[in-house]
């Protein structure tokens, strides 16, 4: 069996992992040039779900090295005001603060990434966009340029913008929730230290009574990463050394001059500066994080979510992550929602392998499930969206 992956983020890296070790035969293609050819945003919240599925795909000690360079632990969310000029805890509006975020761990999304690229030279492969597919008695993609690649399974794991989803499921559809996101990190400096309450500690936070609402976080290593790498995985070499801040500036789509054309078309350096300008009535402390930012490290995306879709009858071309059941951040659940897909997908495939289930019933037991959690966790996280961060977002919360 030979299993085809479209899109090397987390969780289509994480399932090549896992098949790796079920011994499927697999091939990722990735549009990016390389690893490390834009940014891709910087401090993911890993909880009890993607753990599990990072535990069933990656061999021992790769598991072992996410767990050793993951942050430090992170259990709750918070709202800070900046009204009048200090940074201070207000009540959360709408629900519960526990009910916002699963306990969990912040991560560095490129330290992850990189421990999931770890071993996969001859498995993923950067610079190749697939563009389309014939599905028959096999699944065959091909490739912006030219190209092609056959498989037994093609499995779309290309994101938000899937170019697989829409040809598969052209009916399928996504939401645009009208709010716009400019992210970037800092590094940890005594300027930014003073300038957040200590009780951010392990939460992240949005930021409210400043224009533009901003969400904050702190990421800080367990372990030093590079030294870590060096005893559990020799010669992964790791590029997040130090401790960070990462911060998003959350915004209304209308009130971004240029729009999303310009937006997403800009380079990180011109963005950071764009980001700078929009924070200039700022917050002081904040102002001063978003400057220090690393400019090659600012990215901009416009924050969509999927309609939930019914279900389909299972074919040799199936879903994963974003590319199925995208949701705004508010919850905390993008990469766990994917991460643990690639582990419930892993686990359906290696009964074809093992056990000869056949292909579409394990296929179909897989969307089973996954369209079930993916789509809960749609909607919890829309749900959030709506009660909590819209209201952070257009100033209607009270400081």
């Amino acid at each position: 069996m030979r299993v085809l992956i479209a899109g090397a983020g987390l969780g289509g890296l994480c399932l090549a992992q896992g098949l790796r070790q079920a011994g499927i035969d697999v091939a990722v293609f990735e549009q990016d040039s390389s690893p490390r050819s834009r940014a891709q945003g910087h401090r993911v919240h890993i909880d009890h779900r993607g753990d599990d599925a990072l535990r069933t795909c990656l061999p021992a000690p790769l598991y072992q090295l996410y767990l050793e360079t993951r942050g430090q632990r992170n259990e709750r969310f918070q709202v800070l005001s900046a009204a009048g000029g200090l940074l201070r805890e207000v009540p959360v509006p709408g629900p519960a603060a526990e009910a916002v975020i699963n306990p969990g761990w912040a991560v560095s999304r490129l330290t992850l990434r990189e421990i999931l690229l770890a071993g996969m030279d001859n498995i993923v492969h950067f610079g190749q966009t697939v563009h389309s597919f014939e599905s028959g008695a096999q699944v065959r993609v091909h490739f912006r340029g030219g190209g092609s690649a056959t498989g037994d399974l093609l499995v779309g794991a290309d994101g938000i913008g899937s170019v697989v989803r829409r040809q598969y499921l052209p009916d399928a559809e996504l939401r645009d929730t009208g709010i716009r996101w400019i992210g970037g990190k800092s590094p940890i400096t005594p300027e930014s230290d003073a300038a957040l309450p200590t009780t951010l500690g392990g939460s992240f936070a949005a930021i409210t009574g400043n224009d533009p609402a901003m969400g904050i976080g702190y990421l800080r290593f367990t372990n030093d990463p590079r030294a870590t790498a060096d005893r559990l995985w020799p010669g992964l070499r790791l590029t997040d050394q130090t401790d960070f801040v990462m911060w998003a500036i959350t915004i209304a789509a209308d009130r971004l001059p240029g729009g999303d054309a310009a937006l997403s078309t800009m380079e990180s350096a011109a963005l950071h500066r764009h980001a700078v300008e929009l924070t200039r009535h700022s917050h002081p402390g904040l102002r001063t994080i978003v400057g220090q930012g690393w400019p090659a490290h600012t990215f901009f995306l416009r924050m969509g979510t999927s309609v939930p879709t019914a279900g389909w009858r299972p074919s040799n071309v199936t879903l994963l992550g974003d590319a199925i059941h995208a949701m705004p951040p508010a919850k905390g659940s993008g990469a766990n929602t994917a991460l643990a897909d690639a582990g419930t997908l892993t686990r359906s495939l290696h009964s074809v392998r093992h056990q000869g289930k056949p292909l579409l019933t394990a296929v179909g037991d897989y969307e089973r499930e996954m369209t079930d959690r993916g789509f809960q966790a749609v909607r919890a996280s829309t749900d959030v969206l709506d009660s909590v961060a819209q209201g952070l977002i257009n100033g209607t919360v009270p400081d």
